[in-house]
């Protein structure tokens, strides 16, 4: 019996929504593959599960690098003996911050922007390269309702700016237009 793969981009924290979510699906019999750009922190989060009998590998990489995006899926479809090709895949990419907007620089705003939208983009794109081809998967992109919210200290607020703002909209486009752009019932399909 093989077990399911399952890819989970932007693991950080072992207390981050990432992290969390990695452990469910190794609870619910996948293999994962943590994927963030900090080592030390998707190590923790891999040994964390292994050491309560799941499975899951570390897996280095910077969701806005092209490359690394493909390296990613490259073990996600190959992950080894014993492991199915993944049909989840977790786009959870973010560097939040909170900002007075009028201080916000056009640098933080890309470098939020890079992060967010190119990621999500990236990450989505080689999902559907490899998952339509299979006919199943499903595929997530995370995001705070808080990035929406014009109260001081969140979201779209004169006094305050959250990266995850940007993040939060544009990956709403970028699941959009994966939705109405790939083969019907590849994106989001259950399991055969």
């Amino acid at each position: 019996m093989t077990a399911p793969t399952a890819v989970v981009v932007g693991v950080g924290a072992e207390r981050g929504l990432g992290a969390a979510l990695c452990r469910r699906f190794a609870a619910e019999g996948h293999h994962v593959l943590v994927a963030g750009r900090t080592p030390d922190k998707i190590g923790q989060v891999a040994r964390t599960i292994v050491a309560a009998g799941g499975s899951a590998e570390p897996v280095a990489m910077d969701a806005t690098r092209e490359e690394d995006v493909a390296r990613l899926f490259d073990r996600a479809m190959a992950p080894g003996e014993g492991f199915e090709p993944a049909d989840i895949v977790v786009s959870n990419a973010g560097n939040n911050q909170r900002i007075d907007f009028r201080a916000l620089t056009a640098r933080q705003f890309e470098d939020f922007w890079r992060v967010g939208c190119l990621g999500g983009f990236l990450v989505g794109r080689e999902a559907a390269r490899r998952l339509v081809p299979l006919g199943r998967g499903t595929v997530i992109f995370t995001g705070a309702s808080a990035s929406l919210r014009g109260k001081p200290g969140s979201g779209w607020s004169p006094r305050a700016w959250r990266g995850n703002t940007a993040r939060k909209v544009s990956t709403s486009f970028t699941s959009s237009s994966m939705a109405g752009s790939t083969a019907s019932g590849c994106i989001d399909a259950p399991r055969s």
